[in-house]
């Protein structure tokens, strides 16, 4: 139920300020009425009470309404305020209004007046929230728009698409300032919107108006100094109510359609998107390669085809190979079968397998290689065939490993915080989405939170590449509080829930130990449920914590592999494989261990992490 409306009624009668309360809120029940006799007891009830409209009497015991009128509004300057009089005439409504009245009611005699009033103290309230929520959404989209990465703008849907408002980082994206835009010095559809890109771009656009949906669409721009970029744009089209006209009883409301969309430079992603095409068109002249082994397998093992280099290797033909398990053939040296054939299961699950292996020859030379199990996927994500490639490093192998692993190890770093990036972002996203659908602003603030987080982990990074260590200095912090944070910006839903048993505080990096967490809770939450519940405590005897939820648990075949790169639990695609992994990185670089099995308390898994 929505919450009364509290009414202070002041009278230096008090029979009639009780008879006033009673019809009030006889004529309205959703009226709570205060009575007051005075303008000095009305002010301290006023400091005491949450109120929503004052309405007084102009002779008072102690002063007039006027004068009590003016000691509101130094507190309150926008608190409706209705002078409610028998003492009527020009001069009293003259400086009622001029002191800053709301509404202005003479007493009569009988009870309909009440109605009147009630009626009054209605318009005033609303009108009053209603002003104090549009400045409150006001506020929060400002804040929201100077946040974003990008411009949020209002456009009439025509050829050209003249912008009506322009709001964000305008000059940043496109180099014009948003009053160029806007006063329609700068057309976006013709002067920014590149010549190639106008046709389909318009195209994609009436087709989700045409369907009443939400449209996106990504293409280029051309910035004011020729450089161009690559944009990705969302919205939709709303309608927007003209004023009704006041020079006439006529009803000349009308309503006009208008686009409203977010648009962000995507030119870097968009770039990786063109390299992957670019890279898939040149598999065969990779296979063909006469510096590299190439294999193709099917996800069973089988070999479907190999290139002539890997034949020079070995006493095979073509015709031979094909058809065989891929661990019997004679490129594997005696005890590598069984390798082999873990390699082969792991790129059948999903993973990027990485191999270093001793290839026996024709000549009776040894050769050293490294090499991958690539899988490759078809459109719904399904394994369906296996790239295996080498090559030759016996010269360089010892220089070239140490150079790998310390480029592997940033890089796995890097790979980790993107992965990192996915949770705040799907947050934000989502809650805009759904401001925008429910037009519900606690959304914005929630992904105001998750774009502040996005914020952290972009600085960590940078800092972390600039000085090549995963960890920087270490701070006592309490794990509670960090779990207490990491919970309101992952955003489980209302129905997850965690609780900390005791106090436990560890010396840590605390922007790694952040991310070590939200990876834990992710985990929880993707595999737990709407539902999950999750535990955090003190290690009975050691230092350290556990950490454990109440989903589905680890098959004990599975735990050794959970914090590989790539390796997930889930069954669809959806699942990276990256989070475990970056969480026993950050344990690692710490000098901590990290154990897993089941929960003690719960139904799922137990994680724990000892510091000592």
């Amino acid at each position: 139920m929505a919450a009364p409306t509290r009414v202070l009624h002041v009278d230096d009668d008090p029979q009639f300020a009780d008879l006033t309360a009673t019809f009030l809120e006889r004529q309205n029940s959703s009226l709570a009425v205060l009575t007051e006799s005075t303008a000095a007891a009305a002010l301290q009830r006023l400091r005491a009470d949450d109120v929503d409209c004052i309405v007084s009497d102009h002779d008072l015991a102690d002063t007039t309404g006027i004068d009590f009128l003016e000691s509101v509004r130094e507190e309150h300057p926008d608190l409706p305020f209705i002078l409610f009089t028998g003492k009527g005439s020009e001069e009293v409504a003259s400086r009622a209004i001029s002191a800053g009245v709301t509404d202005y009611l003479q007493k009569e005699v009988g009870t309909d007046q009440y109605a009147i009033l009630a009626n009054r103290i209605e318009n005033a309230v609303e009108r009053s929230r209603s002003v104090r929520a549009a400045r409150r959404r006001k506020r929060r989209l400002e804040t929201l728009v100077s946040n974003l990465p990008g411009i949020v703008y209002r456009t009439r849907n025509e050829p050209g698409w003249p912008m009506e408002s322009v709001d964000g980082e305008c000059e940043s994206l496109v180099g014009y300032a948003a009053e160029e835009l806007e006063s329609g010095d700068v057309a976006w559809g013709e002067d920014v919107l590149h010549p190639a890109d106008r046709e389909e771009a318009w195209a994609v656009v009436q087709r989700a108006i045409e369907r009443e949906e939400p449209f996106e669409c990504t293409y280029r721009v051309v910035t004011a100094d020729g450089t161009v970029k690559w944009v990705w744009e969302r919205g939709r089209v709303v309608d927007v109510g003209k004023e009704q006209s006041t020079d006439s009883d006529e009803d000349d409301s009308t309503t006009s359609r208008v686009l409203e969309e977010f648009i962000t430079d995507v030119t870097e992603s968009q770039a990786r998107e063109q390299e992957l095409e670019r890279n898939e068109r040149r598999f065969e002249a990779v296979f063909n390669d006469p510096n590299l082994l190439v294999g193709l397998l099917d996800p069973d093992g089988t070999v479907l085809d190999v290139n002539q280099t890997a034949l020079q290797y070995v006493d095979l033909t073509r015709s031979e190979s094909i058809g065989e398990a891929f661990e019997s053939t004679p490129w594997w040296a005696d005890g590598l079968q069984d390798d082999v054939e873990r390699w082969v299961d792991a790129a059948a699950a999903g993973e990027y397998v990485e191999y270093e292996a001793t290839h026996p020859t024709g000549d009776g030379e040894p050769i050293a290689v490294e090499g991958v199990f690539r899988p490759v996927r078809d459109e719904a994500g399904a394994v369906t065939a296996l790239v295996v490639s080498a090559r030759d490093v016996t010269e360089r192998r010892k220089r070239e490993r140490e150079l790998q692993r310390q480029n592997d190890r940033l890089g796995e770093f890097a790979g980790f915080v993107s992965h990192d990036f996915q949770s705040p972002l799907s947050t934000a996203r989502g809650r805009l989405e759904l401001a925008l659908e429910t037009g519900d602003l606690d959304h914005v603030e929630t992904a105001l939170d998750a774009v502040e987080r996005i914020d952290e982990l972009r600085t960590d990074l940078a800092s972390t590449l600039r000085s090549g260590e995963i960890i920087a200095e270490r701070e006592r912090i309490a794990v509670g509080d960090v779990i207490e944070r990491v919970w309101a910006t992952a955003d489980p839903g209302a129905e997850a829930s965690f609780s900390v048993a005791g106090s436990t505080r560890i010396e840590a990096d605390p922007d790694a130990f952040h991310r070590l967490i939200e990876n834990l809770v992710r985990n929880s939450v993707e595999h737990g449920g709407p539902n999950a519940e999750v535990r955090v405590g003190r290690l009975d005897g050691e230092d350290g914590f556990y950490y454990e939820d109440d989903g589905p648990g680890l098959d004990p075949t599975v735990r050794e592999k959970i914090f590989l790169p790539g390796f997930s639990t889930k069954a669809s695609r959806d699942g990276t494989g990256m989070g475990m992994a970056s969480v026993r990185q950050i344990v690692l670089a710490h000098g901590w261990e990290i154990d897993v099995g089941d929960a003690e308390t719960l139904d799922g898994a137990r994680f724990e992490i000892r510091t000592g």
